[in-house]
């Protein structure tokens, strides 16, 4: 019987519940079976029990309680996706490992060292590790932060995800490709991720706003249409126009893959490195530009945190904001202002 041990002495035989520290001993079995049975029932449930708090003090235990939680189940199907592909991995090495003996020395030389290769991966798992600690947190005030300090790794694809400079920006919406310039105003003045904006279709188009669900957060929104976007769409001859509004040179959907390609080839071309998630920070720091409130620029961009919000646009124009709110501040009079 697991966890049962029969030892021998002295022409006796003695039983042991082996799984303590130290051993209990048993009744005989064969003497008093009902007591033998009660005592290794009561003694089990106490194992189990040691077993599942010990358990729930692990990594391994953390990650499982994680993915039941509210938190990770309202992500959307490829956040989750992505979140396991790295959680897994971390779990290769952390599975059994007590939540109080994780530090920032052992994540710095078994996690981010040996991915320095693949920075991308690496801050991904850094991120997922600092969700992780956040979640731990809240239901042990012990856990002491296995991420203080750890600074994640500089890739030259973030310099590709920086604003476009004005003057290519021109020239893309201008450019005598049709397709692309299509991709890169729906970008700019949507504000929303390559992912999101290759699935926009032309029914999606209700008067003045186009509705945008959101792959990422799965977030809904109704988008007011630029008027610049709402020209180069007119524009759009009805037999060009199938289901999606984007589309490649073969006339199928354009995916976020080729329209990659399509910034690099076009960005390159003029000495740059651009992409097109760059045109969403573009279009933050327009609406930040123009004076729009933090929450303004959320109902268009669809950002959840504010801090994110500021992140995108921290290269905003700090003359062009100062005229917008000295402009605001001029045309109000002492008691408008006042109430």
């Amino acid at each position: 019987m697991p966890g049962v041990r029969c030892k021998r002495a002295k022409g006796k035989d003695y039983y042991y519940w082996t799984r303590s520290d130290p051993w209990v001993r048993l009744p005989n079995p064969i003497a008093s079976p009902d007591d033998f049975m009660r005592k290794l029932a009561h003694l089990q449930r106490i194992a189990a029990a040691n077993s599942e708090k010990a358990k729930q003090g692990t990594f391994g235990g953390l990650v499982a309680a994680y993915r039941q939680s509210k938190r990770f189940l309202d992500l959307s199907d490829n956040a989750r996706k992505v979140y396991d592909r790295y959680i897994n991995r971390l779990l290769s090495r952390y599975h059994a490992a007590p939540l109080h003996e994780i530090t920032p020395e052992d994540i710095q030389v078994h996690v981010l060292d040996p991915n320095e290769g693949t920075p991308g991966a690496a801050n991904a798992m850094l991120s997922i590790l600092r969700v992780l600690h956040a979640f731990a947190l809240k239901r042990n005030r012990r856990v002491e932060d296995w991420t203080a300090g750890l600074e994640p790794f500089q890739r030259e694809e973030d310099n590709e995800r920086q604003p476009w400079p004005d003057n290519l920006l021109v020239e893309a919406l201008n450019s005598d490709d049709e397709l692309f310039r299509r991709a890169t105003a729906l970008s700019l003045y949507t504000g929303q991720r390559p992912g999101d904006v290759s699935e926009m279709t032309w029914s999606a188009i209700k008067g003045d706003e186009i509705e945008v669900r959101q792959q990422k957060t799965g977030h809904r929104l109704t988008i007011p249409i630029h008027p610049e976007l709402k020209a180069m769409l007119a524009s759009t001859a009805r037999s060009d126009r199938h289901l999606f509004i984007l589309s490649n040179r073969r006339g199928d959907r354009l995916t976020s893959g080729t329209f990659l390609t399509w910034c690099w080839d076009f960005s390159r071309a003029h000495g740059m490195n651009r992409t097109p998630h760059g045109l969403r920070k573009n279009a933050t720091e327009a609406l930040f530009e123009v004076g729009c409130s933090t929450a303004e620029v959320a109902a268009i961009t669809g950002h959840r945190s504010l801090k994110m919000i500021e992140h995108y646009g921290k290269r905003r124009d700090q003359s062009k904001l100062g005229r917008v709110a000295m402009g605001k501040w001029g045309t109000k009079t002492k008691q408008e202002r006042e109430n």
